[in-house]
């Protein structure tokens, strides 16, 4: 066993290896108008940054009651810092336990109610655990499939997808005779 699969036995990190491939896609309502599909989540064929799986947001359209967009953490310069697509690669997750995604919500009007209906497209296979958070949201786990909603406070907010490893910690029952057994 190569000595990096090894260290993910040793910290109970079992099922994960260095191409596990998981994505999501999302879209916003508002008051009956939705949004175009974003996509985030992992890819083996991915880089940290700007590749050819991250799909540039196309601008919004002036009629539009509000704008939707994934924005990456460290942007590429001279570029709007708006996607519809952001994969990263499972390296990412796999070193840190836990990957953020920031998605904006623009134009939106103060009060409405922003509706959210999320799909696993690549299923995983590691247990993991989706958060949403931001202003108006908290903090949410996530069902997948699911759709939550929360008030718009803002005209421009940004809000979190969180994607964390589930924590797995092999179980062993042993009697009291064979705890015993280790202090003689």
């Amino acid at each position: 066993m190569p000595l990096f699969g090894f260290a993910l036995l040793i910290f109970g990190i079992t099922g994960v290896g260095l191409g596990q491939e998981i994505s999501f896609e999302f879209d916003v309502s508002l008051d009956g108008d939705v949004s175009a599909t974003h996509v985030f989540g992992l890819h083996a064929g991915a880089l940290q940054g700007l590749d050819q799986y991250d799909i540039p947001a196309p601008p919004p359209s002036p009629s539009a009651p509000f704008f939707i967009y994934l924005a990456m953490m460290d942007p590429p310069a001279g570029l709007p810092n708006q996607w519809l697509h952001d994969l990263r690669p499972p390296e990412d997750l796999v070193n840190d336990r836990v990957e953020l995604w920031q998605m904006g919500l623009a134009s939106a009007p103060v009060g409405a109610t922003c509706t959210i209906r999320i799909t696993e497209t690549q299923p995983g296979l590691a247990p993991y655990d989706l958060d949403f958070f931001g202003p108006g949201a908290s903090f949410n786990k996530i069902t997948v499939p699911g759709t939550f909603s929360f008030p718009v406070t803002s005209t421009d907010l940004d809000f979190f997808w969180e994607l964390q490893l589930a924590d797995q910690v092999a179980v062993e029952s042993v009697s009291w005779g064979g705890v015993k057994s280790l202090y003689h």
